[in-house]
């Protein structure tokens, strides 16, 4: 974990230059709708919100301009600090802290109506610990949307002549490393940082937060757009993977209610 945030801290201004996230709706990844097509939040005016990993902020600010009162959570400082900055800057009342997204003792019990992870759960080694969190905080009949990257973004590869498997569907939870590259700092060094993440399937995913105390309301994979607000990581995807990017889900989404545990 240690790690993971050093590397987070590496990169954390060079990703919102580079992918130039929207703050006008909330977004639930690259090449997905965002919420004002999606609609999935309803009107959320005086509620409770809490973004867990919430990056630069965007999707915090989002909520913020839909009329919530928002709480965002990372355990990166300087996306903390990015995420301070661009509030300030919209003008975003947002209550940040930084710590871990599968402890959060500082913040009370039943105190949330909504709970919104964005492309994160994939990093978190211990995905249980985190929906456990989300049933503690969130208040009864309270909603929590999840949403990262499609396991088929993992298990397939764009060739020349079509896709190809790069690797077995993850029955069981797969974990890759990789290392992400920025180009140049301000003093001409690279700037880039090693990461792991675990790729799981979506069923995986739902079953963990079922047995968290949930009940799954809705499972989406929706059609890939080049006019989703999480703009320039789509454009990547465009560029690079145009066949899958084109053809196949690139997120998915849950929605899921608190309910009462067995």
């Amino acid at each position: 974990m240690a790690n993971l945030k050093r590397s987070w801290n590496e990169i954390a201004p060079h990703y919102g230059r580079r992918y130039r996230i929207s703050t006008a709706t909330v977004h639930y990844g690259p090449l997905s709708p965002g919420d004002d097509k999606l609609r999935l939040l309803g009107d959320i005016s005086g509620l409770g919100a809490l973004d867990l990993g919430c990056g630069g902020g965007q999707n915090a600010i989002a909520l913020s301009r839909m009329g919530a009162h928002v709480t965002a959570v990372d355990f990166s400082v300087r996306q903390i600090e990015e995420a301070r900055l661009l509030a300030e800057k919209n003008d975003a009342d947002i209550k940040f802290h930084v710590a871990d997204i599968d402890q959060l003792p500082a913040l009370k019990s039943d105190s949330f109506d909504l709970v919104i992870s964005v492309c994160v759960i994939a990093f978190i080694r211990n995905e249980r610990a985190v929906f456990n969190e989300a049933f503690r905080l969130l208040k009864p009949g309270g909603r929590l949307f999840l949403s990262d990257m499609h396991p088929l973004q993992y298990i397939l590869d764009e060739k020349r002549r079509g896709v190809e498997f790069s690797s077995a569907y993850p029955f069981e939870p797969i974990r890759m490393r990789w290392r992400w590259e920025f180009g140049n700092d301000s003093r001409g060094g690279p700037v880039e940082a090693g990461f792991e993440h675990y790729v799981r399937s979506v069923p995986h995913y739902c079953n963990a937060l079922i047995d968290s105390g949930f009940t799954i309301a809705r499972i989406l994979e929706p059609k890939p757009t080049s006019r989703s607000p999480h703009r320039g990581f789509s454009e990547e995807i465009m560029r690079e993977y145009p066949y899958i990017a084109r053809h196949l889900p690139i997120t998915f989404i849950i929605g899921a209610r608190k309910g009462r545990k067995t």
